[in-house]
């Protein structure tokens, strides 16, 4: 004769393996968060510097030679559209411009590189100040010359 061994009560067996589980699924739930923020900043860099670039080449108005105009115009992008809740901002010595002078023949190359420290919100109410530079650069040539 053979005896089964039965559980009769299994009450509190689902709360016992939810927390199991639930740390594991919180976890996951606030890197893919944290991932996506990244990926979001970190295109928006890019398109910042592009943003530069473009205005550098174009090369048109009263300010064509001020490369002030172009560094405002890629803080005014990023101040606009960076999520990031530590309160970095993109400043003016974060922008190179290259050369120093933008342009003035077609076919000249202006570069623009933008960096960015981009701080990871979890980690940072914990105490633990992890932080990814985030570089944008963005390579145009001259089209055309004011006139």
């Amino acid at each position: 004769m053979k005896t089964k061994m039965t559980i009769k009560d299994q009450k509190g067996a689902a709360v016992v393996e939810f927390a199991i589980v639930a740390p594991l699924l919180v976890l996951l739930v606030i890197g893919i968060c944290e991932f996506g923020l990244l990926w979001y900043n970190s295109q928006v860099i890019i398109n910042a510097s592009r943003e530069g670039a473009r205005a550098g080449i174009v090369n048109t108005g009263p300010d064509s030679s001020d490369n002030q105009a172009v560094k405002d115009i890629v803080t005014l992008y990023c101040d606009s559209r960076v999520i990031d809740f530590s309160g970095n901002t993109v400043e003016d010595d974060d922008i190179t411009l290259t050369p120093s002078t933008r342009p003035s023949n077609f076919g000249d190359n202006f570069s623009v590189q933008v960096e960015y420290d981009y701080s990871f919100l979890v980690p940072s109410l914990f105490g633990f100040g992890l932080t990814k530079k985030i570089v944008g650069r963005t390579l145009m040539k001259m089209e055309g010359t004011s006139s």
